[in-house]
């Protein structure tokens, strides 16, 4: 988990050099899980980073590759609203925690009860694509 603590935010980046919400996201998929997710990077350059343009991309995929789980499991989706729309993520890593990055802070984890994010969770989230041998019994989520 050490490796995934500390990356500088970058928007937009998707290695261990500089990332954002979703390329932590996408870094542990890949390196912890062996699931392979969309980068989103031509996307994302494409538009101006707007939280009103990511939105609607991250509901896009939400309805086509992942499935909403009531608790949570080691390496789910933690899909949170910043502001008024759901454009933020993190990945659960058990114990009420999750990790993350948002800027300009570079990627931690966190208590997801912490009063700044537990009104801001929306969702937890499971990828449909593959039952991961690497993915851990669901873990209790206490709030």
């Amino acid at each position: 988990m050490e490796r995934f603590i500390g990356i500088p935010y970058v928007p937009h980046g998707r290695g261990y050099d500089g990332a954002d919400c979703w390329g932590v996201l996408y870094l542990y998929y890949r390196d912890v899980l062996g699931i392979l997710v969309p980068t989103y990077v031509a996307e994302m350059e494409a538009r101006r980073f707007d939280r009103r343009d990511i939105g609607p991309l991250m509901k896009a995929e939400r309805e086509r590759d992942w499935v909403k789980v009531e608790t949570p499991a080691m390496g789910d989706c933690v899909l949170m609203r910043a502001g008024r729309h759901d454009s933020h993520v993190g990945v659960f890593v058990g114990a009420g925690r999750m990790l993350h990055s948002e800027g300009p802070h570079p990627s931690q984890i966190e208590r997801m009860a912490d009063v700044r994010w537990r009104d801001r969770i929306t969702g937890f989230y499971r990828t449909i694509h593959v039952d991961s041998p690497k993915r851990d019994a669901p873990d209790h989520c206490p709030w």
